[in-house]
């Protein structure tokens, strides 16, 4: 009865429950509870978001809420990191197993939303992306040898250097059931697609999945997502050349991992959503929520005190919702208070799971 009050309370206030006494610190810093308290609480969705890069003071806020049904949802600050702030681009980072990772500058940031741990690491390469273990509760960090912006064979390492044929990585990592895919052209003289599937447990590249060219079009905007349990991707399919916002997208899904085969599904959206390159305002995929709705959220904040929206597409209705995110710096108290200016760059994970492991 003890240990099911302590799974429904806050990471934050069994933080404090540490300090009580030795009992209850080595209960709840057991393996055992830490894996009943993140098997009993549900998924939430996390927003983490910076200011300018170019601004001061630097600082990254990570918010997180709880997912209903309904039109618009409430995010609360969960912390902030000082000295922080993300690039843009894309993807600014993942959430994996209780834990968000985020590359900035020369550092490779891990924290944790539920216990407030930050763990920082110097790394020079910039494709560092966190891997989870379940058979072993492992973490490990998997980055490579040599930078993005040279085109010398590379290896990837985790606690040892490994060594791979030569491949150029594309795309930022995402960490499924025990293994990381990312995409990249092997060898990167031919430019042939590929999905690099590794082994986070064994420390080894599994294989290089077979791509076609089109799931790469996009390449360090390749939306990488879990659909299903399967790795899958989005790409959006632009109005017009050079068109500035789609209206569909192909969703590709890696059913066979073993005999790199591929699906294919084009939707319509009720709506055209943003996606322009560069600096510009953009929609991309992170994942799905339970339902398996796919959600598009926004890589940009570009002005201020602008209502902060997602959006909820249904494979099987066909059908997309928009989702309004109440305190993810839609006031101008917001900004004020924390200093905010120019174009902020914003991160959305539609499923977050809280967990009081340490590191």
């Amino acid at each position: 009865m003890e240990v099911e009050t302590l799974t429904r309370l806050p990471g934050k206030s069994l933080m404090k429950f540490l300090c009580v006494s030795k009992t209850w610190s080595s209960l709840i810093r057991s393996q055992r509870f830490v894996a009943s308290y993140y098997a009993a609480k549900p998924s939430r969705f996390v927003v983490a978001f910076t200011n300018s890069a170019c601004s001061d003071p630097k600082r990254l806020f990570i918010l997180s809420g709880e997912e209903e049904a309904t039109s618009s949802l409430v995010a609360n600050l969960d912390m902030t990191i000082p000295s922080v702030t993300l690039p843009h681009g894309a993807y600014k980072y993942f959430s994996v197993h209780g834990f968000i990772a985020c590359f900035e500058l020369s550092n490779f940031i891990i924290c944790n939303p539920s216990t407030g741990q930050v763990v920082t690491f110097y790394c020079k390469a910039p494709g560092t992306s966190l891997g989870y273990d379940p058979v072993d509760d492992q973490f490990k960090a998997l980055t490579q040898v040599t930078s993005n912006y040279d085109h010398n064979p590379r290896g990837v390492v985790s606690r040892t250097q490994l060594t791979s044929p030569p491949y150029y990585r594309v795309t930022r990592g995402r960490c499924i059931n025990g293994f990381m895919y990312y995409g990249a052209y092997a060898p990167w003289e031919s430019r042939t697609p590929v999905f690099v599937c590794f082994d986070v447990r064994n420390e080894r590249i599994l294989s290089f999945i077979t791509t076609p060219q089109e799931v790469l079009v996009w390449q360090a905007f390749t939306s990488l997502i879990e659909y299903k349990g399967k790795p899958a991707v989005v790409v959006p399919i632009c109005l017009g050349e050079g068109g500035s916002a789609f209206d569909r997208f192909n969703l590709w899904i890696l059913e066979d991992v073993t005999r790199h085969e591929w699906s294919k599904q084009t939707f319509e959206l009720s709506l055209s959503l943003p996606f322009t390159l560069g600096m510009g305002q953009r929609m991309i995929s992170q994942g799905t929520n339970k339902a398996g709705e796919i959600i598009f959220s926004p890589t940009n904040l570009q002005h201020r005190a602008q209502p902060f929206y997602v959006f909820y597409f249904n494979t099987d209705t066909k059908s997309t919702r928009r989702v309004r995110i109440h305190g993810a710096a839609d006031t101008e108290e917001f900004w004020s208070r924390y200093g905010l200016t120019g174009i902020c760059c914003v991160s959305f994970s539609p499923q977050h799971n809280d967990s009081i492991a340490f590191l």
